[in-house]
């Protein structure tokens, strides 16, 4: 085959203008980078107060005057009164008690009241916190925010849970049709069953 048509192009290249600057700006990040590296050494982060969650800690969430004051991480051995106290809210006449995990204090929610309401933090929060919540106590609108439950799913789950008036453990979700051993484990990461005392 003749490739008589054939025509030797030029071996040089042209560059536009807009690729040389191109090529400049990369070559100046590049020559930049080294010196925000150097200059990180020279930088002390802190760690904000009440940000060191640690596994010893308790997640408890204070509510005063229908307001969120927020959720607060304390030692476990901390006292209701003590915490309290520690938060800024005024000395309450109650008995003491214990705190526990995914607590929610209510102080002074009725009128003129100094009454303390303990309840739990809401699912929402607990799942954000990296905590479970309790399957007998689940509405149908947290049962949605677990993966691996759609709105029919949730449906039979809040249908056995009344046929059976309470959960007694969790392996009791797989008389659900399409529940088995590998949905499971993937629900169990997010809910529990609190043990009922008689």
């Amino acid at each position: 085959m003749m490739l008589s048509g054939w025509k030797r192009k030029s071996n040089s290249m042209t560059i536009s203008k807009s690729q040389i600057k191109g090529l400049i700006a990369v070559c100046v990040i590049l020559a930049i980078i080294p010196f925000f590296n150097y200059y990180s050494l020279f930088v002390s982060y802190e760690i904000p107060v009440f940000a060191d969650q640690i596994n010893n800690l308790l997640a408890i969430e204070v509510v005063e005057k229908d307001q969120s004051q927020g959720i607060y991480f304390v030692g476990a051995e901390t006292s209701a009164a003590k915490f309290l106290e520690n938060t800024g809210i005024r000395k309450f006449s109650f008995p003491d008690f214990k705190l526990n995990d995914g607590m929610k204090i209510t102080v002074g929610s009725s009128p003129g009241g100094n009454n303390i309401a303990v309840t739990e933090i809401g699912a929402v929060k607990r799942l954000a916190l990296g905590m479970k919540f309790d399957l007998n106590k689940a509405t149908k609108d947290d049962l949605l925010l677990v993966k691996g439950i759609g709105e029919s799913t949730a449906g039979k789950i809040l249908d056995l849970r009344g046929r059976l008036n309470r959960f007694r453990n969790i392996e009791q979700l797989m008389e659900i049709k399409g529940i088995k051993e590998r949905r499971l484990a993937e629900i169990r990461k997010y809910l529990y069953v609190e043990k009922h005392s008689r």
